[in-house]
């Protein structure tokens, strides 16, 4: 017999027993389904965390700070150098293989004011040149210059900050703050020592060349400017703030943190792990990403198993299907042999059979996992997986079915089949021929 023979008279035995082939196949169907459905959850899951996290920040950014761990997991160790950051720190970052580039970062307290309102700010200094290699998105304006002494850029949401300092009691207005045309003022944000807040000298006037897109939770809060003015702002703030000088008269960092830019995302944890080991702390977004990635395995595993087992049922709804396929076609098969079927053929048929009953519903079922899968994603489409409030509106997904995944089923209830179907080719071909003839 050759192939097509085997085909043509395979798909005739299923037509012939339709219902308890449909029945089966929606075994099948089931089994499929629930898997795909439940594991395209985990896939869901894991691509929202991604998106997620990348609103906050960028995830080959690693931000290094001052270890003061005694040892332990992330922690600093006792047997290692002490190390501040500083300009040898920056040198020694930017000489770390995959390392793309390195900028400092200090922050002062200030506060900036337009007109009757006014904001307690943190004001971060930054190299400009790095500004759009670290992902800083303008919603407005420009970029900071080289160059530039009193220029500013405002994050997302420092807008929001300004209130009036007169006013007491009613409603709170959120003023309409406008930051490229208002002209703003700047001083330092210092106390005595009754704790009253003092204008130490006349306010510095200052201009906001840029505003940065709502929506990155680290870059959000602050106010940037040219890190070289900053580092004398820093200066004269100690000069007029004595006390507090002689309070942190032993901090030898010359800088608050420092960004370090990787230029594969894949090798951040590996360079984080070197940044450590040279004795900061270093942290980036990918820590908790792989956190919440392997929350999403689990949940992924539990998930498919729980489809698995419904596969399983398929199965051996096939096995079943099949035997009592033969004890149906004894005579049929008797038949076969005595006329010169070779038993490989025989084996062949049943084999076909089953391995298109797992084909057809797996391919089914593919199809319904297809509509829940849109289904979850119409009801879910606002669903914020982190609970972070604010910033752009992005596509939720809570359910994705990757095109590898849509092959891989097809090829693996087809195996289901053809595996659950074995037993009964095997034993069709043991069948005497004379015996089976003789069944009635």
């Amino acid at each position: 017999m050759n192939s097509l023979d085997i085909i043509r008279m395979g798909l005739k035995n299923l037509w012939r027993r339709k219902l308890r082939t449909f029945l089966t196949i929606l075994g099948v169907i089931i089994g499929t389904s629930s898997i795909i459905t439940m594991l395209s959850l985990g896939f869901g899951m894991s691509d929202s965390f991604q998106k997620e996290i990348s609103n906050i920040g960028s995830l080959n950014t690693i931000n290094v700070m001052e270890n003061y761990g005694m040892g332990g997991p992330g922690g600093g160790s006792l047997n290692k150098k002490k190390v501040y950051l500083d300009d040898k720190a920056i040198k020694e970052l930017e000489e770390i293989d995959g390392v793309e580039v390195v900028t400092p970062m200090m922050d002062l307290n200030m506060k900036i004011k337009t007109g009757k309102y006014s904001a307690h700010i943190n004001l971060r200094g930054i190299d400009p040149e790095t500004m759009e290699a670290f992902d800083f998105k303008l919603e407005e304006g420009k970029y900071l210059k080289k160059n530039d002494t009193f220029n500013l850029i405002f994050g997302g949401s420092i807008k929001h900050y300004f209130y009036d300092e007169k006013r007491t009691g009613g409603s709170f207005k959120e003023p309409n703050i406008k930051p490229l045309k208002d002209k703003f003022t700047m001083n330092f944000n210092l106390y005595d020592e009754n704790g009253k807040e003092k204008t130490p000298k006349e306010p510095m006037k200052v201009n906001v060349v840029g505003v940065l897109k709502e929506g990155d939770f680290q870059k959000d809060n602050y106010v940037y400017m040219n890190i070289k003015q900053v580092e004398k702002l820093k200066k004269e703030q100690q000069k007029l703030d004595g006390n507090r000088n002689r309070q942190n008269g032993n901090n030898k960092n010359k800088y608050s943190q420092i960004l370090v830019k990787v230029k594969d995302v894949n090798r951040v944890a590996e360079i984080q792990k070197k940044i450590k080991d040279m004795g900061y702390e270093a942290y980036s977004l990918n820590d908790m990403l792989e956190s919440l990635n392997k929350v999403s395995l689990t949940i992924q595993g539990v998930l498919g198993g729980i489809g698995a087992v419904s596969l399983l049922v398929a199965a051996l709804g096939i096995t079943n299907t099949m035997i009592m396929s033969i004890y149906e076609r004894t005579r049929e098969i008797g038949v076969m042999k005595v006329i010169g079927a070779q038993i490989k053929d025989i084996k062949r048929i049943f084999l076909f059979e089953a391995g298109t009953i797992g084909l057809l519903g797996g391919f089914m079922g593919i199809g319904i996992s297809y509509g829940f899968s849109s289904i979850i994603n119409f009801l879910g489409r606002n669903v914020n997986m982190l609970g972070y409030g604010g910033g752009p509106a992005t596509e939720t997904k809570l359910s994705i079915i990757p095109i590898w995944l849509v092959f891989a089923a097809l090829a693996f209830t087809t195996l289901v089949g053809i595996v659950s179907g074995y037993y009964p080719a095997k034993r069709a071909t043991k069948l005497s021929a004379l015996e089976a003839i003789k069944t009635e």
